[in-house]
């Protein structure tokens, strides 16, 4: 296993090697990260009305207990308000800050910024092959060369994993608003009966 200061040099190689651009990119990470965090609590549906978020999820992923869970439910709906607005006020607090957190996650920027490194590596890359001094254009070369690879790497390696989680991620809720959709249109036949 290797130590902390093994750990530590190799980073600091890759911040060296990658520069603002790599620095960037692990900050784009931790904020990707914290978003991606922000919307799994945000499915666990924690602002459920009239029923625990246990309950709802039971309910829109149609389990067991889904019938006795609709009748609880119907039960503490009020009798006398539009069942139709009501239901429609519970699908926004139950899934507006899902739909909101979607957007904010920037698959797509963590790849176009490794591309940027790409671009920056090889204008050093090209320097270092047209510069006529004395030192060793070589070295000019290969940090070009290594700061483009780096880059292009980390954005791949941040954004492939963010896209397939997100894609999860959306799948699930997706199938939730879509149980939630049929839960609804059950109630409202149920009140009009």
């Amino acid at each position: 296993m290797p130590d902390l200061q093994a750990i530590l040099n190799d980073i600091r190689a890759l911040i060296h090697e990658g520069g603002w651009v790599f620095v960037s990119l692990v900050i784009l990470a931790f904020a990707i990260a914290f978003a991606l965090v922000s919307l799994w609590t945000a499915m666990r549906l924690p602002d459920a009305p009239f029923i625990s978020s246990r309950d709802w999820l039971s309910l829109l992923k149609q389990t067991s207990e889904s019938e006795a869970l609709k009748k609880k439910l119907n039960d503490r709906l009020p009798a006398n308000a539009d069942r139709s607005r009501q239901l429609q006020e519970i699908a926004q607090r139950l899934f507006s800050k899902q739909e909101r957190r979607f957007a904010f996650i920037l698959i797509s920027s963590a790849p176009l910024i490794g591309l940027l490194g790409t671009v920056s590596g090889m204008f050093t890359t090209f320097h270092g092959m047209s510069s006529s001094s004395a030192g060793a254009p070589i070295d000019v070369i290969s940090r070009g060369i290594s700061e483009a690879l780096i880059t292009t790497q980390t954005g791949l390696v941040i954004g492939v994993p963010t896209y397939i989680v997100c894609a999860w991620l959306k799948s699930r809720y997706d199938e939730l608003v879509l149980h939630f959709s049929q839960l609804e249109s059950q109630l409202l036949q149920d009140h009009s009966s």
